[in-house]
């Protein structure tokens, strides 16, 4: 929760939407919608991007993105998403590929109001979901009175990432380590900042430069602070972490908004944290959970057992199935008596009755009539 001393944001406070490319590395998923448009927890990942936003009091948002595979419905779902929220969202986007920095450099006019804006603005990077703890964040910055705040987490797994050196006397940045084969530190990179127009002077125009340029640079010039992240983090890198933040996100909502979380009924069993959509309907002996996501317009049938999944708009899953730690992509369909494990299918796939799929990854509109008993890619 923000802390009590947390600022009320200067409404002229903006924050600034980083998407690297809209396809990310959730396909089979993101080969139907483009990854901020993807359904996580039954709203689009940039929704809760958004709203958590909003929440830490901001009203204007620029959202920068690349000129490539822009989504035909991408103007209409910003002007929904702007509505439904009650923000202001501008686009800019790029001409050529200017880097994560350079991004920021090409909205510049946007975030600062032709250079008459001087409040600073918080960046969130569109791959990344937490728990946001923006107005702590934002606190936190100015505070120290430096030119960037970075927040941080511990990782299990550093050297996946590349790590942040901290003092911790200060909280201050001195310098980041890409993938050290020794221990140096186990903090990383949440991809969620606080910026003063400072940095603007560092970021050459008219080029690509990226973060990992621009952050290091800070951090040698003692302006770059860090805050420590306590809640969750996840970085959607692939359909596992994809799941891996569904179970997070359910587990704060189970505190956060409880009566957004589906209870049993007399016709079925739910069993830990479950989220089904309204329009969804759910047959009788069915045991839901935990870890579950059931949306718009699917339908289970009876006897059906669904663990650690998410089914998106328009799934089925016929009687006596059994679904776990997977994802079913829209319009999917599995047939009666089939398991399902540790799979993937993107949209309109179809797995007739009573098959085994373990560890199979499915492209869209494919119809398996054969078990895969092993991790395999269907093309």
């Amino acid at each position: 929760q923000p802390a009590r001393t947390a600022p009320a944001v200067n409404e002229r406070m903006k924050a600034v939407l980083l998407i690297g490319n809209f396809s990310g590395s959730l396909r089979p998923l993101t080969l139907s919608q483009p990854l901020p448009l993807l359904r996580f927890c039954n709203r689009s990942l940039i929704f809760h991007q958004l709203q958590a936003l909003k929440d830490a009091g901001i009203s204007q948002v620029v959202i920068c993105h690349p000129n490539k595979e822009v989504p035909a419905d991408w103007t209409a779902a910003i002007e929904q998403l702007s509505g439904e929220l009650g923000l202001k969202l501008v686009c800019s986007q790029e001409t050529e590929p200017a880097g994560t920095a350079g991004a920021l450099k090409h909205a510049e006019a946007l975030v600062t109001d032709d250079g008459t804006n001087d409040a600073p603005f918080i960046v969130v990077n569109a791959d990344v979901l937490c728990s946001y703890p923006l107005r702590d964040l934002l606190l936190a910055h100015l505070k120290h009175g430096r030119e960037g705040t970075l927040l941080t987490t511990r990782s299990e797994e550093p050297s996946e990432y590349g790590v942040v050196v901290v003092d911790e006397r200060t909280g201050g940045i001195t310098h980041f380590v890409d993938r050290p084969e020794t221990f140096v530190s186990d903090r990383i990179n949440c991809g969620v900042y606080v910026f003063s127009p400072a940095i603007f002077e560092r970021i050459r125009a008219s080029s690509r430069v990226s973060m990992n340029e621009l952050l290091p640079a800070m951090a040698k010039a003692e302006q770059l602070n860090s805050m420590l992240l306590s809640g969750y983090w996840v970085k959607l890198t692939s359909t596992r972490s994809y799941m891996g933040a569904v179970a997070s996100h359910l587990e704060i909502a189970r505190y956060l908004a409880p009566a957004s979380l589906a209870e049993s009924t007399a016709d079925f069993t739910v069993t830990g944290n479950v989220m089904v959509h309204p329009s969804a309907t759910i047959g009788k002996g069915c045991v839901v959970g935990p870890a579950v996501v059931i949306g718009p317009n699917c339908r289970v049938a009876e006897g059906v057992r669904l663990e650690s999944c998410t089914l998106l708009e328009g799934a089925a899953v016929a009687s006596h199935a059994i679904i776990r730690e997977s994802v079913l992509g829209l319009g999917s369909s599995i047939g009666r008596w089939c398991f399902v494990n540790g799979s993937v299918l993107g949209e309109a796939v179809e797995v007739c009755e009573a098959l085994l799929l373990n560890g199979a990854t499915v492209l869209p509109q494919k119809q398996l009539e054969r078990n895969i008993r092993s991790p395999e890619i269907v093309i």
